[in-house]
C-alpha cells in the first residue's frame, strides 16, 4: 500500500471514485437520500437489514443521543424480503451508486433463504451478511461469536448466489479474526469490521433505562481507535477486502481506516446528523490528499 492512501478505490472488480459507503440502517434503500440529492460523494449504499419475515422491531424509544455518540435499538425492523423485492428494490434502480443488501436472519439457514429470494432482483451488486444479529434458534448469542456458525452461514449463502458478499462481524464477543477467517473459508468476498458496540444508559435518579431493551448498540467517533485496531488485525489475517464501519466523523478518519487496511469505509451516525456527509467527507479528503 502507498501512503497517503488513494481516495479512488477498486472493490469487487469495480472502480469507485469514493471509498465512502452509507452504512446499513442509516439510508434505507437509498431512494429518500436520492430524492434529497444527498448521495453525492457516496461510493455505495448498504441497505436497511432485510429478514425473511416482516419484523416490527423493538419498542420505542429506539434512539438515545449521548454526549459522545448514539445508542440505538432498532430490532431489524423491516417489511420482509418479499415486500422488499416487489416494492423497494425497483425504486432503488435509479441510484447513482451501487447498492448492497444487508441480510439478517434468526437461524443459520435463514440467511440463505433471504438471499435466494433477493436473487430474483438485479438492482443490487451484492450482499452484506449480518452475523452480528442474535441466533434465536440456538440460544440468542450473536452468530458472529462462533467461527463454526459463521462458516455455516457463509457456506449457505455461497450456495445460492454468485454475487459477492461481505460478512459483517460483531465486536461483542468471540475472536473477530477467527470469525473472519471462517467467513472467508465459507466463501465470503469481504469482511465488514464491525457492527455496533454494546452500550447502555441508566437514569441515576430513577434507575430506569430510556431504551426499552436496556442494552443497545453504541456508535461514536470515540470508537475510532477500536475500529482501526480491528480493521488492522482482520486485514492482516484474510485475503479478501475489509470494509470498515464505525467511528468516522472527519475525512481524516476515513483516510486513517484506509491506511489501516480497509478498502471501503462505511459511515452511519454522522450521516444521520448530516445527510450530506458523504460529499463533505470527500471534500475533506481531497483537501488533505490533494487528489
Amino acid at each position: 500500500m502507498s501512503f497517503p492512501p488513494a481516495i479512488r478505490r477498486k472493490f469487487w472488480g469495480r472502480d469507485f471514485s469514493s471509498p465512502v459507503m452509507l452504512a446499513s440502517g442509516t439510508a434505507g434503500f437509498g431512494e429518500e437520500l436520492l430524492d434529497l440529492q444527498c448521495l453525492s460523494g457516496a461510493g455505495a449504499v448498504v441497505s436497511k437489514a432485510v429478514t425473511f419475515n416482516p419484523r416490527e422491531g423493538n419498542l420505542p424509544p429506539r434512539l438515545l443521543e449521548t454526549p459522545f455518540g448514539l445508542l440505538n435499538s432498532i430490532g431489524l425492523a423491516n417489511p420482509g424480503v418479499y415486500h422488499v423485492v416487489k416494492h423497494l428494490l425497483p425504486a432503488a434502480a435509479g441510484l447513482p451508486c451501487p447498492l448492497l443488501i444487508n441480510v439478517a436472519g434468526e437461524s443459520v439457514d435463514e440467511f440463505a433463504d433471504v438471499v435466494s429470494v433477493l436473487e430474483e432482483c438485479s438492482v443490487h451488486i451484492g450482499y452484506e451478511i449480518n452475523v452480528s444479529c442474535p441466533n434465536a434458534a440456538e440460544g440468542g448469542a450473536a452468530f458472529g461469536v462462533d467461527p463454526d456458525v459463521v462458516l455455516r452461514v457463509a457456506q449457505g449463502v455461497s450456495k445460492v448466489t454468485g454475487r459477492p458478499f461481505s460478512v459483517k462481524l460483531t465486536p461483542n464477543g468471540g475472536d473477530m479474526v477467527q470469525s473472519a477467517k471462517a467467513a472467508v473459508e465459507g466463501g465470503a468476498s469481504a469482511i465488514t469490521v464491525c457492527n455496533t458496540f454494546l452500550g447502555m444508559h441508566i437514569d441515576w435518579e430513577t434507575g430506569k433505562c430510556v431504551i426499552k431493551r436496556k442494552v443497545a448498540g453504541y456508535t461514536s467517533p470515540a470508537l475510532l481507535p477500536l475500529v482501526v485496531a480491528r480493521v488492522w488485525q482482520v486485514s492482516n489475517a484474510v485475503s479478501v477486502p475489509v470494509i470498515s464501519s464505525g467511528g468516522v466523523s472527519r475525512g481524516e478518519d476515513v483516510l486513517q481506516l484506509l491506511a489501516a487496511g480497509a478498502e471501503m469505509v462505511q459511515i452511519g451516525t454522522r450521516l444521520m446528523r448530516r445527510p450530506f456527509a458523504a460529499g463533505e467527507l470527500m471534500d475533506e479528503m481531497k483537501k488533505l490528499t490533494g487528489e
